[in-house]
């Protein structure tokens, strides 16, 4: 049974720590189901400009990607369903976040972020339909490209709130970083 589990990712030893207190009811695909009803409350408070509650909101989601992966990976409970939503979860949830601020100032950087996500999806989509068989996941650059991703969205969020340029200049840094990594995903034929 242990040689068919997944490969563990860092995180997933820290969580496997909180396995004891996590209950067993809980799957997977309920965390990525919240992410996908939560983002558009999100995104009405991002659009209100109510950034606290939409900040917290917004670390909790992208927690909840961070757990379910490695609960899926834990308990074995990797499933169709969660291979094809949960990557769809993340893109709305961060393009949610790029739309609604980084739109607002830097249209050259929003539009790069689109047209790499747009490839993804399309590519993933692509090789799904050509070649049945293949299992398109997030390889360890498009894990990292998802953490530059949150990172920079987090702090785009308090950038606002802040009224601060420089915490959105540092965004926007870490969202051009964020492309240098999605580049390589993309060639090393990640997600």
């Amino acid at each position: 049974m242990l040689d068919k589990l997944p490969k563990l990712a860092p995180q997933d030893h820290v969580i496997k720590l909180l396995l004891p207190i996590i209950p067993l009811k809980l799957k997977p695909n309920h965390l990525t189901f919240l992410r996908l009803v939560f983002t558009p409350v999100l995104i009405v408070l991002l659009v209100v400009n109510e950034f606290v509650i939409g900040l917290i909101l917004f670390v909790i989601l992208a927690l909840t990607d961070m757990f379910d992966g490695s609960l899926a990976r834990l308990r074995n409970q990797i499933t169709d369903w969660g291979k094809i939503w949960d990557p769809i979860a993340d893109k709305l949830l961060i393009g949610s976040i790029v739309s609604i601020l980084l739109l607002e100032i830097n249209l050259s950087l929003a539009i790069l972020l689109f047209t790499f996500e747009a490839a993804f999806i399309l590519g993933g989509t692509f090789a799904k339909l050509k070649y049945k068989d293949i299992d398109i996941q997030a390889n360890v650059w498009g894990k990292i490209k998802m953490n530059f991703h949150v990172f920079g969205a987090g702090l785009l969020i308090v950038g606002f709130f802040l009224g601060s340029i420089n915490v959105i200049t540092l965004a926007e840094i870490l969202f051009y970083i964020s492309l240098l990594f999605a580049a390589t995903s993309l060639i090393t034929k990640g997600i």
